[in-house]
């Protein structure tokens, strides 16, 4: 529809206004002020559209927000939006500002994922000026722990998730243009190895050396990364120690896993918990906290039958796409683990998120606004499970 493509166009400062304003504030994990704030600009968007807006207060300063907007039609589809608000940049990060770089929009969030946030919103705004907000059934689910697995969240997701047709994730498209089409599973494991202190001359007999049993663990650990299974482990933090001369009574290591498959995740989840169960070195204790903490998403019919959809209304107007996989996890994990069809990367096309140097293509935010409004309208649920052949989508 023409009108769809004017109205954002001539929309485009607006929205990169918005834009603006959303990077500017810090929205860290340690900045709960600075993500209410970032609430507060959401909050107007949706009410603007005749939203109702719900904060959802969780444990550790975690506000989340869910906006619904009933259709009357029958038969209306039933759309789930997902789009966090939090940063990977706390409110010391020297990483804190919008830059316009040519061709490029840069600072903090900005793929990952608040140009997600503002693409939602314009293709709502477009839906509503061409009269179509009404013919679907909405509910957006914006969470504030995203960057840490969504722990107070994940129930919240999927209960909203509970009837929906469909699910759109906003996180930044990849840099080629795709959206994603799979995403592996994500584990966090916290390994603490508990030993005994002593004086590393006079009495190191006495002492039990943590980090001599927890780079034991690590050893064991580095050796379930599996290639050709798709498996990762990476122990990516370790701490311990205090001096030099003095026996550690603690050390400590962060663990990230990827996984390709629920079962490959019970199996290397089975075998860490079996290497912290014992003792690394006499005397010494273990405590394991974490677990795998996002389903994969794997390749499926019904989310690639909603690819496809996307990609032919992308090829009837000019615009770039394509499906990619993905190591890296999203919340979109958790509504494709549940059998609904789901698309992501839906975002702004950009690249280097989670460093100094994110950024993402300043007409990629209009472009993927046109894309979502597009594909929405052109799109019938497929309610009989009928499956797709996954070839249709490359």
């Amino acid at each position: 529809m023409n009108e769809i493509v004017f109205f954002l166009e001539r929309r485009e400062a607006t929205y990169l206004a918005r834009l603006r304003a959303l990077v500017d504030i810090n929205s860290g994990l340690d900045n709960p002020a600075g993500r209410d704030r970032v609430l507060d600009h959401l909050e107007i968007g949706y009410k603007t559209l005749g939203f109702s807006c719900e904060r959802v207060q969780r444990p550790g300063d975690m506000t989340h927000l869910v906006a619904r907007r009933p259709s009357t039609k029958p038969g209306a589809t039933k759309v789930l939006i997902l789009g966090h608000f939090d940063t990977v940049y706390d409110s010391t990060s020297p990483f804190q500002t919008f830059t316009e770089q040519g061709p490029w929009l840069a600072g903090p969030g900005v793929g990952d994922m608040k140009g997600g946030l503002v693409v939602t919103q314009a293709a709502l705004d477009a839906l509503y000026h061409v009269g179509h907000l009404g013919d679907f059934d909405w509910v957006c689910c914006h969470n504030a722990d995203e960057e840490i697995q969504s722990p107070t969240s994940r129930d919240l997701i999927e209960q909203c998730a509970a009837d929906r047709d469909l699910c759109l994730d906003f996180e930044i498209g990849r840099k080629t243009g795709a959206v994603v089409r799979s995403r592996s599973g994500v584990g966090r494991f916290f390994v603490t190895v508990h030993g005994r202190s002593a004086h590393a001359g006079m009495d190191h007999s006495v002492g039990v050396n943590a980090i001599v049993g927890l780079s034991r663990i690590i050893v064991e650990l580095a050796e379930l990364t599996d290639p050709a299974r798709g498996t990762t482990v990476n122990v990516g933090v370790v701490k311990g120690g205090t001096k030099r001369n003095v026996v550690p009574d603690e050390a400590k290591a962060e663990v990230d896993v990827r996984v390709q498959s629920i079962e490959e995740g019970e199996r290397v989840e089975r075998r860490i918990r079996e290497l912290c169960g014992g003792e690394p070195v006499p005397g010494a204790r273990v405590e394991l906290l974490g677990g795998i903490g996002r389903p994969p998403w794997q390749r499926n019919p019904l989310c690639d039958r909603l690819i496809a959809h996307f990609q032919r209304v992308a090829d009837e107007h000019g615009l770039a796409l394509g499906a990619e996989d993905t190591g890296g996890g999203s919340d979109a994990n958790f509504t494709a683990a549940l059998g609904i069809p789901t698309i992501d990367g839906l975002g702004p096309v950009g690249e280097k998120p989670h460093t100094f140097d994110e950024r993402i293509q300043r007409h990629s935010v209009v472009e993927r606004a046109k894309l979502v409004a597009l594909a929405l309208l052109a799109y019938k649920p497929d309610r009989d499970g009928t499956p797709v052949d996954p070839g249709e989508v490359n």
